[in-house]
């Protein structure tokens, strides 16, 4: 469910030259420019615990994110949505959709890949123990591997971080992608919230 961009300046340089043995007042033949190849991002190494601490910061950075402006978050056939709080419908703020036709309200943050692992370290931050989760950084791309378990299925996934925050993860064992967005909903992410809603109300009378 994951990097870092760094942006590179392109420097572009054009070269002219004449062609055979032109005579003064022939057209001279520019030649197509050639882009110099951007630098490569490097990565400096971190040991287990400088991963696990750089990570808890970017966990919280993107709940608090999510919280605060909403978030998307997509993975095979199933799109998750939560609005800011200021923005929820009739109290609720968060649900899932799953093509073709089904609609779930989200009760609990783990239930978001932007927040699950936050929630982890922050209830172990509040029970004063070491969260139970191990982390592992690749200076090679940037990403962080994360290993954790919830309801005694260990899950293992790859995290990409965007601008400080979780920008996708991979799920090792099956591969699958999940990518977040966040902020600027559309009308269509606001109806899987609005959908949800209504229809788990109509169940409850």
């Amino acid at each position: 469910m994951i990097k870092k961009f760094f942006a590179a300046a392109l420097i572009v340089a054009s070269v002219s030259f004449t062609a055979g043995c032109a005579n003064p007042g022939d057209p001279t033949i520019s030649a197509s420019p050639t882009a110099t190849p951007s630098p490569t991002a490097t990565f400096t190494a971190k040991t287990p615990a400088q991963a696990k601490a750089a990570y808890k910061l970017i966990a919280k950075a993107s709940c608090d994110e999510a919280q605060l402006n909403g978030v998307v978050e997509t993975v095979g056939p199933t799109t998750v949505v939560m609005t800011p709080k200021a923005k929820n419908y009739k109290d609720y703020n968060a649900a899932y959709f799953t093509k073709p036709d089904k609609y779930e309200v989200i009760w609990e943050l783990t239930g978001l890949a932007s927040c699950a692992d936050w929630y982890t370290f922050s209830m172990s931050d509040e029970a004063g123990k070491e969260a139970e989760i191990d982390v592992t950084f690749n200076k090679g791309d940037g990403t962080y591997e994360v290993n954790q378990s919830f309801d005694d299925v260990k899950y293992s996934y790859r995290v990409t971080v965007v601008d400080g925050k979780m920008g996708s993860e991979v799920e090792i064992k099956t591969g699958a992608t999940t990518t977040l967005r966040y902020g600027n909903q559309t009308a269509a992410d606001q109806l899987i919230l609005t959908t949800a809603v209504d229809r788990y109300l109509a169940t409850i009378g």
